[in-house]
């Protein structure tokens, strides 16, 4: 009769003290169990550390290789091992830099030890090797990294940076000017010389252009030249110009000035809505990293409970208790089982590359996590609550950067539009100046001048005009259909979000109890088997499927934290 070990145990208060904690107490690192039993046979207990989804190999240190371990109190050598001379004389199985642990198979079976060499090749067998854990990386810590170092927000905070710098350009059109020009003609019948200073200012009021300036003009003039001549002084003046109609209402200058400060606007929403992508693209490669790292390590328990196996069934074969033909078959799921560990190592390499290009250093280069970084556990999955669906799709709808984005860029076009509409129509210009001449002069050049004078100018049949117009509502009618469908989008990822997080939150809770049942049937199955009464393929089978199940758990868990980031997202929230 074997008493029953419950959660307050030792190992189970270890686990609640952090250091030192036992991942076989946890379920895909979510929950604990009370086995009900004592594992006093190696395999159960391996098997029980698969069902528990973290492998203790992970925090307990280097294991140690089930066909390498020393014999027990009273047991003898299996008969099939060389003497120890022998071995000793073969040498030690060859290694590999980062290789020592013991559970990687490459280094511990001579057979496939040349295997450890293309493992090498790729440069990244280090991050897959089992180790105790150290600092490990939180999503926190991701995000923070993109923020702070990655190029592709840098490139969207240098192109506000550019429409910052337009609509600084945009302002220069309201720029105060300077003109000079000086006439001097030494060798003529009419000897004279001419200085013209004149200051210009344009102001956003209605098109309304000020001007004054100061004008020398000495010597002798022509008569149809006479308004050169000034007195000696000079003449100062100052004037004013009003457009009518074109440029009235609104000019190039104003309308450059207008988009120029929404396209400023534009700009900071698209970088927000760049780092709300990369947010999400950076939680998706995050959970997907944690995921290969815990079903990696499920895989590797899988193939410990074949390679525990292996060393009773050698010795049961040696006894004759055992047909030789079952050894061959507990072989065969050998390298089954280890290939489904190369196959789950390139699976975490792969992700840890590409959780790289969201997690960089100081020096914004891009780091490899490896398997010393991974959670302990998976975290577990929270019942979602009551939603108002139509609230949040609002809420969505204000608080979207891509969506206000793309509102910035009609309200430039509309503004396209307005000046292109505002073109068609005539130039009429009304001006008015007054002018004063200073010092000794003639008399007809002396007295105060009040000038107005009106402009008026339409081209016919005005192509230019009416082509910009056409050009201009065409991209108002783009961008309202882009407008359309972006807001339409919203609600669909709003949605879309909710029924994969409460789907997510279905399959975790479903694998776990999935997790359960094949707990107790692999349990039995190998009871059977120890007594005779089964079969190998059927404890194959079942170990197998425990394995699924527990990978599956870790899959739906992921997928269901990748969910969260994917609802926050698609509100325009952090998925932090």
């Amino acid at each position: 009769m074997r008493p029953a070990v419950g959660p307050e145990g030792p190992t189970a208060k270890q686990d609640s003290e952090g250091e030192g904690a036992d991942p076989r107490h946890n379920l895909a690192g979510t929950r604990r169990h009370s086995l009900g039993f004592r594992c006093h046979r190696p395999g159960l207990s391996l098997l029980v550390g698969l069902l528990m989804l973290v492998p203790t190999a992970s925090l307990a240190g280097p294991p140690v290789d089930p066909r390498k371990r020393p014999p027990a109190a009273g047991e003898r050598p299996p008969a099939s091992e060389p003497p120890a001379a022998d071995r000793a004389a073969e040498g030690p199985a060859p290694r590999t830099p980062g290789s020592s642990l013991g559970d990687d198979f490459r280094v511990s079976d001579p057979q496939e030890a040349d295997l450890g060499e293309v493992a090498d090749s790729s440069g990244m067998r280090e991050l897959a090797a089992a180790q105790p854990r150290s600092d490990v990386l939180a999503i926190d810590e991701v995000l923070d990294s993109l923020v702070a170092l990655d190029p592709r927000l840098e490139a969207a905070q240098r192109k506000l940076e550019a429409a910052e710098g337009k609509l600084l350009s945009a302002r220069g059109g309201f720029d105060t000017k300077v003109k000079v020009r000086g006439l001097i003609q030494p060798i003529s019948y009419y000897e004279h010389g001419i200085v013209d200073v004149k200051v210009e200012q344009p102001t956003p009021f209605w098109g309304l252009g000020v001007w004054a300036g100061w004008r020398l003009g000495l010597g002798e003039f022509a008569v149809y030249d006479g308004k050169l001549q000034t007195a000696q002084a000079g003449e100062v003046s100052a004037g004013v110009t009003l457009p009518l109609w074109q440029d009235g209402p609104i000019d190039r200058r104003r309308a450059d000035l207008r988009q120029a400060r929404i396209a400023q606007d534009q700009a900071r929403l698209e970088r927000d809505a760049k780092q709300l992508e990369l947010e999400f693209k950076a939680a998706e490669a995050y959970w997907k990293w944690v995921a290969t790292g815990l079903k990696l390590e499920i895989e590797r328990t899988l193939l410990a409970l074949a390679l525990e196996r292996d060393t009773g069934l050698r010795r049961q074969i040696e006894l004759g208790s055992r047909e030789a033909i079952v050894g061959v078959d507990n072989r065969r799921t050998i390298l089954s089982r280890e290939a489904r560990v190369v196959a789950a190592e390139r699976r975490f390499q792969e992700a840890t590359l590409k959780l790289s290009l969201y997690y960089r250093d100081a020096a914004g280069e891009p780091v490899l996590a490896g398997l010393d970084r991974l959670p302990r556990r998976m975290p577990a999955a929270q019942r979602p609550g009551p939603i108002d669906i139509p609230a949040e799709v609002t809420a969505a709808l204000e608080r979207r950067p891509d969506l206000l984005a793309t509102l910035a860029e009609l309200e430039q076009a509309e503004i396209e539009l307005e000046w292109s509409e505002n073109q068609l129509g005539p130039r009429i210009d009304l001006s008015a100046w007054v002018s004063q001449d200073l010092g000794p002069g003639p008399e007809s050049i002396t007295p105060t001048d009040v000038t107005a004078a009106i402009e008026v100018e339409l081209p016919i049949p005005m192509r230019k005009a009416r082509g910009r117009v056409q050009g201009a509502r065409a991209e108002v009618g783009r961008i309202q259909a882009d407008l359309r469908y972006v807001t339409q989008a919203v609600t669909v990822d709003v949605r879309d979000a909710h029924t994969e997080l409460a789907a997510s939150f279905q399959r975790a809770r479903l694998a776990g109890e999935q997790v359960d049942l094949a707990r107790a049937v692999a349990e039995a199955e190998l009871r059977r088997f120890d007594l005779g009464a089964g079969d190998l393929l059927l404890v194959n089978l079942r170990e197998v499927s425990a394995a699924d199940a527990a990978s599956s758990e870790v899959d739906a868990l992921a997928s269901y934290h990748v969910a969260i980031a994917a609802l926050r997202v698609a509100l325009g929230l952090s998925p932090r």
